[in-house]
């Protein structure tokens, strides 16, 4: 077997997939999971004086190359041939000066593959000399990989365009290097391309998902979530039907938030139940309602708070309430609703107050249990992290 002589269209590779993070600390070495596809007409070697290898080039915002930079080549676990897949991890080590900079992925045999005019994958990346609220982040996606990134460039004016019409198993994975509080994500479109019907889930570990928004089809704003925090490190949109058009991602956004924590007079050991953000749990009293059952939530920080929802799992909604906020700035408890012969959800609105705890207490008997599901509340969001934050 011959070198591969990269002045021929004998070698060739399309990237089918990748996760670059667009946020790397100065000199930092990182693991990126490359999706390759041979679209040459030679086989690519694993080993021996015609190996082939994944390595990458740095240029800056002017377009020059940097030499004072580590050069990494990863070896490609298998031979593949032509038309063929192949998916592995790639060492990726950041330049030592901070900067704005464009990463080049490509191939490697006795030259660059990508010297033969045919375009390596590139993916602007932003060094810090400190890390940041986005260091590590990455994105991904199964439709136009390629340009993923141009969602976390912090540019609302450049966008990723999965450049096919819209259909069912369609996927964008956001992934934030490392699990946190997170109460908030924004996907913003660039006023058009937005998903028709979608779900969007996160999570922790990759493996146990939590929805926290739907919407089966004919949507035409953003996706937006804001729920109960918990811990994520993904967040995945995934579409659930036919678009005609195709979808588009300008900017990813995430707000961090504090845990929150909940209490009740009955059963308080499953109280954290109804802010678990997930379907299938939910927080019963286990018995009948009764005048002063209560629940409570601690916001674990105060904020400001204008609106609580609580959803039961069935007809388990209180009778009657009395919702309560702790004044933070007076020190005393402050009533802000309160209803008798209550017949649906409590959902309810009332002026801006400073408060770290909401307690929900019940005026009335009913025979049938109170639970909670979900509980939602109103608060000002502010500072959202984002590339452009």
């Amino acid at each position: 077997m011959s070198t591969p002589n990269p002045k021929t269209k004998d070698w060739a590779v399309r990237f089918r997939g990748h996760d670059t993070p667009v946020s790397l600390v100065a000199g930092q070495t990182v693991a990126v999971n490359l999706r390759l596809e041979n679209v040459g007409s030679r086989k690519w070697m694993q080993s021996g004086s015609a190996a082939a290898h994944v390595g990458y080039r740095w240029f800056d915002a002017a377009g020059a190359q940097q030499r004072d930079v580590e050069d990494r080549r990863t070896a490609l676990p298998a031979d593949v041939y032509p038309r063929q897949e192949i998916a592995f991890g790639a060492v990726l080590v950041a330049p030592k000066a901070p900067g704005a900079y464009n990463l080049h992925w490509d191939l490697f045999g006795s030259a660059w593959f990508a010297d033969t005019d045919h375009p390596p994958l590139s993916v602007p990346v932003r060094v810090t000399a400190a890390p940041t609220d986005i260091t590590g982040w990455r994105v991904e996606s199964n439709v136009n990989p390629a340009p993923v990134a141009r969602a976390l460039d912090g540019d609302p004016r450049t966008f990723w365009d999965s450049g096919v019409p819209q259909a069912a198993g369609q996927w964008f994975r956001l992934n934030l290097a490392a699990p946190r509080v997170v109460d908030g994500i924004q996907f913003l479109s660039p006023g058009k391309g937005f998903p028709a019907g979608y779900v969007l889930r996160v999570s922790a570990d990759g493996r146990t998902w939590v929805e926290v928004a739907r919407v089966a089809a004919g949507n035409q704003y953003d996706v937006m979530a804001v729920f109960a925090p918990q811990l994520v490190q993904y967040a995945q949109i995934d579409l659930l039907g036919v678009g005609m058009s195709s979808w588009m991602i300008s900017e990813v956004l995430v707000h961090a938030g504090i845990a929150w924590h909940a209490d009740a007079s009955h059963n308080p050991k499953t109280a954290c139940r109804a802010i678990d953000n997930r379907a299938d749990t939910a927080w019963s009293s286990g018995a009948p309602q009764m005048p002063e059952m209560w629940f409570q939530i601690d916001l674990g920080h105060a904020e400001i708070v204008s609106g609580l929802t609580l959803v039961p799992p069935a007809d388990e909604h209180p009778a009657s309430y009395r919702v309560a906020v702790w004044n933070a700035s007076a020190h005393r408890w402050q009533a802000v609703a309160e209803k008798l012969s209550q017949t649906e959800l409590l959902d309810i609105v009332f002026d801006a107050t400073q408060t770290q705890f909401i307690n929900i207490q019940l005026l009335q008997a009913r025979e049938r249990p109170w639970a909670i599901q979900h509980v939602g509340v109103s608060r000002e969001m502010e500072r959202w992290l984002g590339p452009g934050t």
